[in-house]
This record gives structure tokens, C-alpha cells and sequence, in this order.
């Protein structure tokens, strides 16, 4: 092992290492969603189209006495009418908190399942291959990226003022979503950890 991947992972374990009166926090969030669902076939994308769509879910953040945070985020999302689908995901959630600022910025790394119907006229180009007139659904699992921020307005209630994201699909036949959100997030009574 390198001396750069030593301290590198001496570093991100002591970052994570809970500190006397370290808080715990779990967090519950609703938002209204811009989703778009594409259909990753011969090694093409194709979109659908862009939907509207709800995204609820629950974060918990690790006791961490430190200004980063980290967590763990899991979600699901449903796009609505012909041109949605659905999203289930599981991500590392990383996030900053500021000591006098009340904006919150964060980052997901994950991963999740998206699933939506395709038929033949619902997309064009080298995607669209092999699709029927009749309407079929696709499954697939992906990497989820996203990025947000969310502004304090109290101890309970954060605005999340924006988050973009996406999950992408197989490249060989799949299904991949991209979203765009704002909402509310409610953080549930903290608990202090005493090591």
C-alpha cells in the first residue's frame, strides 16, 4: 500500500471515527421532480421525454462531531403518466454544514433500480431497435450520482432548495432516470452519542 492510499484511508477513518457528544440525525424529505426516463439500448440512449414526479426518502446521518457529515440516503421516486416510471436507490450521503451559514450542500454515491414501459413510438433513432408498437416494461440497476442543497429554515424543517441527479443504466439494454427536484426535507429529533 502506498504512503498517499495509507493516509488517504487514515484520514477518511478518523474523519468517520465518532467523537465524544457526536450527533446522530435522520432526516425524512418529500419533493416535486422534473424526471426523465431513457432507454439504453446497442449502446445508444433514447428519452422519452421529460414528466413530473414525486421523490420521498429518508437520510441518516452518522454521529460525527466534524463540519462534513456522512450518511447513508435511501429513496424512491415515480414519474407520472405515459413518459415516467420508478426509482428505488441506496447512496453514501456526504454532506457540509457550515457553522454560520445556512446553506447545506451534499453529494449522493450510490446505486438504485430504475424501471419505465417503452414502445416503438415513445422513442427514435438506434435505440428505439427491437421495440414493438405495444408497450414494454425495462428493469435495469445503475450508479446514482447527485447534488443538492438545502437551506436551514429551523432545527426541524430544511428547504431543499435543489438537487440534480441521475441513475444510469446498462449501456447494452437498460433503463436509466435523470432528475431535477425541490422540496422539503424534516429532520426527526437529534440523538447525542457519549463515548
Amino acid at each position: 500500500m502506498t504512503l498517499f492510499r495509507f493516509t488517504t484511508l487514515l484520514s477518511l477513518l478518523l474523519l468517520l471515527v465518532p467523537k465524544q457528544n457526536a450527533i446522530a440525525q435522520t432526516s425524512i424529505y418529500g419533493s416535486v421532480a422534473l424526471v426523465n426516463y431513457d432507454f439504453e439500448n446497442n449502446n445508444t440512449s433514447a428519452a422519452k421525454g421529460d414528466t413530473a414526479g414525486f421523490i420521498g426518502g429518508v437520510f441518516y446521518d452518522f454521529p460525527i462531531q466534524s463540519r462534513l457529515t456522512a450518511g447513508v440516503d435511501v429513496r424512491g421516486s415515480f414519474g407520472v403518466g405515459s413518459r415516467g416510471g420508478a426509482l428505488a436507490a441506496a447512496a453514501l450521503r456526504i454532506g457540509f454544514v457550515p457553522e454560520r451559514v445556512v446553506l447545506r450542500p451534499y453529494f449522493l454515491l450510490g446505486g438504485g433500480v430504475a424501471t419505465s414501459t417503452f414502445k416503438i413510438n415513445d422513442i427514435t433513432g438506434p435505440a428505439a431497435e427491437g421495440l414493438t408498437p405495444q408497450s414494454t416494461r425495462f428493469t435495469s440497476g445503475g450508479v446514482e450520482f447527485a447534488g443538492g442543497l438545502d437551506v436551514r429554515l429551523s432545527d426541524s424543517f430544511d428547504l431543499r432548495a435543489v438537487e440534480l441527479g441521475a441513475v444510469a443504466g446498462a449501456s447494452n439494454q437498460g433503463v436509466g432516470s435523470a432528475f431535477l427536484d425541490a422540496g422539503l426535507v424534516y429532520h426527526l429529533h437529534k440523538r447525542s452519542h457519549k463515548l
